[in-house]
């Protein structure tokens, strides 16, 4: 949850100062401008929403009980 929250909330900002230098003066609020997102943030974004399928997945067969083989 921390991590795709972060990466809901990292364009906000994209409009400080030193990002609109960067992008010639036209980047802006979810708005790049002429930069581009690279991709360690798309990495990023498909890495949360893995993990958070695979627990989800792990969580419901956590309290299946297994069957007993009598030996």
């Amino acid at each position: 949850l921390l991590i795709g929250s972060g990466c809901a909330l990292y364009p906000l900002g994209w409009d400080s100062e030193e990002v609109r230098q960067t992008c010639d003066n036209s980047s802006d609020q979810f708005e790049l401008g002429s930069c581009q997102i690279g991709w360690a943030y798309y990495c990023t974004g498909a890495g949360a929403a893995a993990a958070m399928l695979l627990c989800t997945w792990l969580a419901c067969f956590a309290g299946k009980k297994q069957k007993q083989y009598p030996y």
